[in-house]
């Protein structure tokens, strides 16, 4: 475990070695974590890093004892195609104008993203690092992460959502249903009925998704929690995999979990049809989810607020949920206010103003 300090020193020596790593913090600690790994030196301990992609594409980062002077020079994979273009306000209203059509006769929600590219040539490691650190502070209590593998490119992520969480040696099992967003009010007003209905349709995917692994559900009364300037809707959720079916294995229930509907939308498999044929860009990481495990736990979060960087570059990642009531407009300054969460810190530093 290391402190801020020592851990952005030897973040910066990771990204610049182009040695697959996974850097963590579980949400409230302030002490960061570090899997590293070459795929050829002596594994060392039982700890696993998965990143899995929006497609389902999966990579595990192994906990190995890797020399300091080991210096890979990877280059990205067929599949990782970085960047591209911001989305545009006229790419992303046609979009929106289009399911909110489709929504009219077939009742749910559709969850549609967008990305917006920010290319200063005073965007080092450096930069980057600080802004993470700075972020990473500003939301100690969610999920912290940089990762970089030769598929996936280099990514910050700092999720609120939990996706799964299990107690090995008690079975206990935690997940959150995390939709509904709005500007923060402290929790003063009542949420509103689109709002409403987007929530529930994720906390009853999910308990139904958990039932169907004979695990029997437990949720809680849904919430308000506040992240930044905006604020969620969240109902907690818990089981024990120690069921009448034996041991459920955590692969498993979260294989069966991703995506849900807070980054998917609802019925499931038409959803992922609408996104496919909305969204002109590929969603990488984004949507996803990373995992961390041990002999002792199993801790899987939604890739949320996240940016995807190298030198130069950043690509940052945000959307929500589509009702056939949305406006555009109102949709794309909602996915702004969650981007800001970690542009807001680049702005700043590179003195951008907005």
């Amino acid at each position: 475990m290391e402190k801020q300090t020592d851990a952005a020193s030897r973040l910066l020596s990771l990204l610049k070695r182009g040695v697959t790593f996974a850097m963590y913090s579980l949400p409230g600690r302030h002490d960061f974590e570090f899997v590293v790994d070459d795929n050829v030196s002596e594994v060392i301990s039982s700890r696993k890093f998965t990143v899995t992609m929006w497609d389902g594409c999966r990579m595990d980062i192994l906990d190995r004892k890797v020399p300091d002077s080991v210096c890979i020079a990877h280059e990205p994979a067929a599949i990782h195609n970085p960047y591209g273009e911001s989305t545009s306000w006229v790419e992303y209203e046609a979009g929106i104008n289009k399911v909110t059509g489709l929504l009219k006769s077939n009742p749910g929600k559709v969850v549609i993203s967008r990305r917006v590219i920010l290319a200063d040539c005073r965007l080092d490691y450096d930069m980057i690092v600080k802004c993470a650190f700075d972020m990473f502070t500003a939301y100690e209590k969610s999920f912290r992460a940089v990762y970089y593998t030769p598929t996936t490119g280099a990514w910050c992520v700092c999720s609120p959502e939990l996706l799964l969480s299990i107690d090995k040696e008690s079975g206990e099992l935690h997940t959150v249903a995390l939709a509904g967003t709005r500007r923060s009010d402290g929790g003063a007003s009542d949420w509103d009925d689109k709002n409403k209905r987007e929530h529930s349709y994720v906390v009853r995917y999910i308990c139904d998704v958990i039932e169907s692994l004979g695990i029997i559900p437990k949720h809680g009364v849904a919430e308000t929690v506040p992240a930044g300037s905006i604020e969620h809707i969240l109902t907690k959720i818990s089981g024990n995999v120690n069921g009448v079916n034996g041991k459920v294995a955590a692969e498993k229930i979260v294989a069966a979990l991703h995506p849900t509907p807070a980054i998917c939308g609802y019925p499931l498999a038409w959803s992922k049809k609408i996104i496919s044929e909305v969204e002109k860009h590929d969603r990488e990481c984004y949507g996803g989810y990373i995992a961390m495990e041990d002999d002792a736990y199993f801790i899987a979060h939604v890739n949320l607020r996240s940016f995807e960087f190298s030198p130069g570059y950043c690509c940052f990642w945000g959307g929500g949920g589509i009702m056939s009531e949305s406006s555009p407009t109102a949709e794309w300054e909602e996915a702004s206010l969650k981007i800001s969460t970690s542009l807001s810190f680049f702005n700043k530093e590179l003195g951008l103003g907005r």
